[in-house]
């Protein structure tokens, strides 16, 4: 009796090859791998998602840290027992920059870390790390990611609006051992790679060459400032319009007084 021809056109069963079987057993691998690494991608766009959400809505750690401040008292003993890391606090007038600053051993560790050094999508603001975390520089540099809603440095996008730069001028900027009265006297656009705005630590003697480039890159600028012989604390985030391209806020430092304590 002959055996009919089945739909794939082959006769009766036929024991599968091994090289069928090792194909079948690497095709299910492959599918168990690109399963894993799409739940892991799921998984951390969930979170990611979940700790914007926090950001913007006052999270556990935010609201843990913004407690640690009341007017101009800022518990630095507190924030200090937390993360020794912590080096400052500052805050830019009609904005949501109110925030405690790190500096870490390079300038990547806090960008997934928050103050109080538990991981976070947001980072933290933090202080360049070859700047000195006591403010004593001619010219130092915090960085912060720009946030949705205004979080982190995304306010300083605020700054490349005319109206609200020329009504706006005033920061501060909180140590453990004083506090620093800050004018916001330009902003600017800048490559992340330029050497005068990145380049630090920056002594007196680089102070021309970085009033000079300012005068020429700021997209505002008040008349006269900043001067060689100013203290300038420049805040930087990303912008929008281009990878290596950042939005710079330079402050001078017009007054310095004995730190409130919380």
């Amino acid at each position: 009796m002959r055996l009919a021809a089945d739909s794939f056109g082959s006769y009766g069963a036929r024991k599968p090859t091994r090289a069928l079987r090792v194909a079948c057993a690497l095709d299910r691998a492959v599918v168990w791998a690109l399963g894993i690494v799409l739940a892991l991608a799921l998984a951390v766009s969930a979170y990611a998602l979940w700790d914007a959400y926090a950001l913007a809505n006052g999270g556990d750690s935010q609201a843990r840290l913004a407690a640690l401040k009341s007017g101009d008292a800022v518990s630095f003993s507190e924030l200090l027992a937390l993360n020794p890391d912590v080096c400052a606090w500052v805050t830019i007038d009609n904005t949501n920059i109110d925030y405690p600053v790190v500096r870490g051993k390079d300038d990547f560790e806090y960008l997934s870390k928050d103050a109080t050094g538990a991981y976070s999508a947001s980072g933290s603001i933090f202080l360049d790390s070859k700047c000195s975390r006591d403010f004593t520089e001619p010219y130092e540099v915090l960085m912060g990611h720009h946030m949705q809603y205004g979080k982190m440095f995304g306010d300083l996008d605020k700054f490349l609006d005319k109206g609200f730069f020329n009504q706006n001028q005033k920061g501060t900027l909180y140590l453990p051992d004083r506090t620093l009265d800050l004018q916001i006297c330009a902003v600017v656009k800048a490559d992340a790679y330029d050497g005068v705005y990145y380049g630090t630590p920056a002594g007196a003697d680089r102070m021309p060459a970085l009033v000079e480039k300012v005068a020429q890159d700021a997209v505002f600028q008040r008349d006269g400032l900043p001067s060689a012989s100013d203290q300038v604390v420049a805040l930087s985030t990303c912008a929008s319009s281009g990878v290596n391209e950042r939005t710079l806020l330079l402050c001078r430092v017009i007054g310095e007084r004995a730190a409130d304590k919380a």
